[in-house]
């Protein structure tokens, strides 16, 4: 099966997974992808189980201003090929916080130099950029990896530092980042 095929059997199993309410939901509450199934994570889940983890389709479905093709994007991509530069396109391009959710979880903690990248990230001065630094960092510190003395303290600072910043998202993924860091130090 061809990519252009593959792209059309997804938006197919899309179609038949909709849930119309919750489209129509998340566009009232500001969330406004071009095209948007409201099709729920497990479903996504369900349906990137049908194909082979494949960067070629992966990016295909990127380029769709597609709700679940982009999450699904995430969740296709082999994660051992997924670059830190090409990491730096897609998350310039995320708007909206639960697709920088997915690729957090599914993609950007999973890549190689996924802390040196999201270290980066944090110190952006985009919002969506950081978040999705935070984001990373917690789902790395979640899966148990190791970072240097330094590192952490340098991470504590950051988190502490937008937490108590004026914008919502990065000081939301901050306090989770700081949550963790403290249960892991035996502190919470």
């Amino acid at each position: 099966m061809t990519v252009q095929e593959q792209v059309l059997e997804i938006k197919r199993m899309l179609r038949l997974e909709m849930n119309g309410e919750a489209s129509r939901s998340m566009r009232e509450s500001g969330i406004g992808y071009g095209l948007n199934f409201g099709v729920g994570l497990p479903g996504l889940k369900e349906i990137a189980g049908h194909f082979d983890k494949d960067s070629a389709l992966a990016q295909v479905l990127w380029k769709e201003n597609v709700r679940e093709c982009r999450m699904l994007a995430a969740l296709i991509y082999p994660q051992e090929q997924f670059l830190p530069d090409l990491a730096d396109i897609w998350v310039s391009q995320i708007e909206y916080p639960d697709l920088a959710e997915v690729c957090s979880m599914y993609l950007f903690s999973r890549m190689k130099d996924a802390s040196g990248t999201a270290f980066r990230w944090i110190a952006s001065g985009n919002d969506m950029v950081q978040y999705c630094g935070f984001l990373t960092m917690a789902h790395l510190l979640r899966q148990g990896r190791e970072m240097e003395t330094r590192y952490a303290m340098e991470l504590r600072d950051q988190a502490a530092a937008a937490a108590g910043g004026g914008s919502v998202l990065p000081a939301q993924a901050a306090v989770t980042v700081l949550g963790i860091m403290d249960g892991m130090n035996g502190q919470g």
